[in-house]
């Protein structure tokens, strides 16, 4: 559990799973206000949730088009940066950053160490290549096969209780952001990669060039369900509650619907927005 800032004289605590109250947009910290101003990260290489616009060089995507209305809606803009997966977090325990987001699994393991607005539902997928040579079709088929992941990401824990049911362990290999992963495939230096779901589908059908178009989901059934959210360091409640309080309302207005089916994730949208909601 935690204390809302601002609002202890009303004895409000935030505990896990609390859904978000449109209300909380009046917590929004006075010098934050005044500013004008959040400083918002991400990660390329997450599309429909965010990546980067190859002409403008800008982060776009569902993410940042939820954040920039829920903003919008608290007198605020962002300055949106974009960085490596695994700089995400301790960019926003430091300061450096207001929020951090990036297709990014609320867990409790992250939740000691940074707070969670959970917007959506996702679930992983298994990425092969082309045509799936291999014949990846369950999850005990990458027994003894060649993995490579994201650093920082959901998925060692679940390989290594994956091992624990093979003859042979999973082989993991790790680079620190996707692209690595996808070469790694494409290239034959890995049988397969693992990735959010949503991510993947998108990025292996819009795909009609480079290395993308060398791999596929593999019939693996989807795995790891969680809930996706914009991580705040630990000490930006107040600002947290204000930002979901306008995310509320945007469930409420149908405006967050719209964005979700703006970037074909309609499916995995959460109403209400929820804090905390780790499924894992």
């Amino acid at each position: 559990m935690f204390l809302i800032q601002g609002m202890a004289a009303q004895a409000i605590e935030i505990t896990p799973k609390m859904p978000a109250e449109t209300a909380w947009t009046s917590l929004l910290p006075a010098d934050v206000k005044a500013k004008g101003t959040l400083e918002g990260a991400t990660t390329d290489g997450n599309a429909p949730w965010s990546f980067v616009e190859p002409n403008s060089g800008k982060p776009v995507g569902a993410d940042v088009d939820l954040m920039d209305e829920a903003a919008k809606r608290l007198g605020l803009t962002v300055n949106w940066s974009a960085i490596q997966f695994t700089a995400g977090i301790p960019g926003v325990q430091a300061g450096r950053y207001d929020f951090y987001v990036s297709a990014m699994a609320d867990s409790v393991a992250r939740q000691e160490i940074v707070n969670f607005i959970d917007y959506s539902e996702e679930g992983s997928g298994v990425i092969v290549k082309k045509g799936n040579p291999l014949g990846i079709e369950t999850m005990m088929d990458l027994c003894g096969k060649r993995v490579s992941i994201v650093t920082g990401s959901c998925f060692p824990p679940f390989i290594e209780e994956l091992n624990a049911k093979c003859d042979t362990p999973v082989q993991v290999s790790e680079t620190a952001d996707m692209s690595g992963p996808y070469l790694a495939v494409a290239s034959g230096q890995a049988d397969a990669t693992m990735n959010t779901y949503g991510v993947s589908n998108y990025a292996l059908t819009m795909a009609t060039d480079g290395i993308q178009t060398q791999l596929e989901l593999s019939p693996v059934e989807r795995f790891i369900p969680a809930t996706q959210g914009f991580a705040f360091a630990k000490d930006k409640t107040d600002l947290m509650a204000a930002l979901a309080g306008a995310m509320q309302s945007m469930a409420e207005d149908g405006t967050y619907q719209e964005i979700m089916s703006k970037w074909s994730v309609g499916n995995a949208v959460l109403n209400p927005i929820t804090l905390n909601y780790a499924m894992f």
